[in-house]
């Protein structure tokens, strides 16, 4: 007997508690769906349970839902006269008179709570909330403003939130530039704080309202702290032209030599802003040599023209030649080292893919491959000098160049990263079967873009290679001597070598001959890609759009409509198609790796 009443008193506590948090999840669950005459009951026995003010006040908004004020009224006045110091029910009494129609007795109860502020921030802090939960922002604002008097305390953040909260940008605003100019190391606080606002500002709204303010104000008194907050404002919008504009005038006022304006350089660029780009580092090179970021300003433009070249937008023999020119340039007076190694790949790309010069590119590779370098650099450089020897049509020693770097890399992600490019070279040469044998490990990758892409072409194999072993014909007519994947995968190889139109014929064998293959709507998506690399954009749009709606079923739908969307926005003008098909992202594909996205541009162009 004396063993059961021990494990009753065990047992028994658990047991309440587990019903206790059940009745808690049922009480919110039935007050979120509206269920108010369910929720009342729950709430008002945990409150007598608990005694929790949390439950107390959730009973009091079931009873306001149900109009059963008189109830509500009764049951705060007795809360009131049980708890005399707590100035929170006033602000629930004052709330149910508000319910009430009774105006004049709410404004009492409010007013009541500034006249009788503790000295205390806590609590001067959580009359604010109580304030805010009975949508008085105003109070809120007074609770602060009062408090600060009589606490002697700084309540600026805390008024930032409350005028956040009512949409009030112009005293946010305010109170932003306020707190900045009062203490200038709190810059980075503020800036935590509007960045979620900014970033939800969808129609710009805060955005205009805060520059305008900055504007002004450091027009009246040039303020360092100020200039680099409206910076950072328009990088926040993605407005890189203006945000230069401006660093340049600050970097003139206080002599930074070009500090801010390289790593301006580098996020117009990473934007696609090339023009901006290009401008921020003209300015540094402007500085001359004395800067110490000259250096820095010059890899930017060699940089930028670059992926110009990588984009399409430079195509012209003598800028790419003159490009080639500076590269040497710097190289005669940097050396080949691993401070080079990312500039030296791109020269060599430059070289090889788009100079048609590949015995330069494989020359310089393996002249800085001679000097001391990082492990990262080395295998870095390796990479490339093996994606030239596949370029160029020698799968072989691009082979033994992966497997050399694979060897040398084992357990990090450069090796995972030439196990997957031997893997490629395998798919690309029909050798299936020992493809997906590399693939396979590969899923495991460290590297999370190693691992995705390594899946992506396991299941495109997977699901279109009909037979076990590594290469069987399907068809073996003379006509049609090729399985279709090994045309598809051809057809990848001439893409990875830039031979478009023979790669775009491989695909178009797929979509005419092999009309039943699951490879068809993967072939339209590569056209489209082709289509999209040489700026016809119409053209990938219209076969972006079959896959996106005649495809919708299979897994590049959702891609398909991605890119028809981005291409509608960017270069077709055409805002309806790519709502369409961002909403379509949202409702026909929840799950969505580009989710995100499509419902962030959907909502600018839709100006919610």
């Amino acid at each position: 007997m004396k063993k059961l009443l021990i494990i009753l008193a065990l047992v028994l506590p658990m047991w309440a508690s587990a019903q206790n948090q059940e009745d808690v999840s049922l009480a919110y669950s039935y007050y979120n769906s509206r269920e108010y005459e369910k929720a009342v009951y729950l709430f008002e026995n945990l409150f007598n349970q608990t005694h929790a003010k949390n439950y107390f006040n959730y009973y009091i908004k079931c009873l306001e839902s149900l109009g059963e004020l008189d109830k509500a009224e009764k049951a705060v006045k007795k809360q009131m006269s049980a708890n005399k110091n707590d100035l929170s029910y006033k602000i629930t009494l004052g709330s149910v008179y508000k319910s009430q129609g009774k105006l004049d007795k709410a404004a009492e109860q409010f007013d009541g709570v500034l006249t009788a502020l503790p000295r205390d921030r806590n609590s001067i802090i959580a009359l604010c909330n109580s304030f805010l939960q009975a949508d008085e922002p105003d109070y809120a604002e007074k609770t602060l403003q009062q408090g600060a008097e009589v606490a002697h305390t700084d309540f600026s953040m805390e008024l930032f939130s409350v005028y956040a909260s009512s949409r009030n940008y112009k005293k946010m605003s305010e109170t932003s530039l306020d707190v900045v100019s009062a203490d200038e190391s709190r810059l980075a606080t503020v800036e935590n704080m509007l960045q979620y606002y900014l970033n939800n500002d969808t129609n710009d709204e805060l955005y205009s309202v805060l520059r305008s303010s900055l504007m002004q104000s450091i027009q009246k008194s040039p303020s360092t702290a100020l200039s680099e907050m409206l910076i950072w404002v328009y990088v926040q919008k993605k407005n890189f032209k203006m945000a230069v504009n401006q660093a340049k005038a600050l970097d003139r006022r206080t002599n930074r030599q070009g500090r801010n304006l390289v790593s301006l350089g580098e996020q117009a660029l990473d934007a696609g802003d090339y023009a901006t780009a290009a401008d921020a580092y003209k300015y540094v090179l402007e500085l001359g040599e004395k800067s110490p970021y000259h250096y820095s300003a010059r890899l930017g433009v060699l940089y930028t023209m670059y992926r110009q070249v990588v984009d399409g937008s430079i195509t012209d023999t003598e800028q790419l030649e003159y490009l080639e020119n500076e590269y040497r340039s710097v190289f005669a007076k940097q050396g080949l080292n691993s401070m080079t190694a990312q500039h030296i790949i791109n020269f060599a790309r430059l070289e090889a893919y788009y100079l048609n010069h590949s015995d330069t590119a494989k020359a310089i590779i393996n002249q800085a491959l001679q000097q001391p370098l990082s492990f990262n650099a080395k295998a870095d450089l390796n990479l490339q000098l093996a994606d030239i020897y596949l370029y160029t049509g020698d799968e072989w020693e691009a082979l033994m160049i992966y497997a050399k770097v694979e060897n040398d890399n084992k357990q990090n992600e450069k090796g995972d990263e030439a196990k997957l490019r031997k893997a490629k070279v395998a798919y690309y040469t029909g050798s299936f079967k020992w493809a997906l044998s590399q693939l396979d490990v590969l899923k495991a990758a460290t590297s999370k873009l190693v691992a995705n892409d390594a899946m992506e072409l396991a299941i495109l194999i997977n699901d279109n290679l009909a037979v076990t072993d590594d290469y069987i014909p399907a068809d073996t007519t003379a006509e049609n001597p090729d399985h279709e994947l090994q045309i598809f995968a051809r057809g990848d190889m001439y893409m990875f070598q830039c031979r478009m139109t023979d790669a775009f014929a491989c695909f178009d064998t797929i979509v005419t001959q092999y009309k039943s293959s699951p490879l068809v709507d993967e072939a339209l998506y590569r056209q489209a890609q082709i289509y999209e690399r040489q700026k016809d954009y119409s053209e990938a749009a219209s076969l972006y759009q079959k896959v996106a709606d005649d495809y919708a079923y299979d897994n590049l739908a959702d891609k398909a409509a991605f890119r028809l969307a981005e291409i509608s926005s960017t270069y077709l003008a055409d805002p309806e198609t790519a709502k369409t098909y961002y909403l379509k992202i949202l409702t026909d594909y929840p799950g969505s790796i580009y989710a995100v996205q499509a419902r962030e541009k959907f909502r600018k162009i839709d100006g919610r």
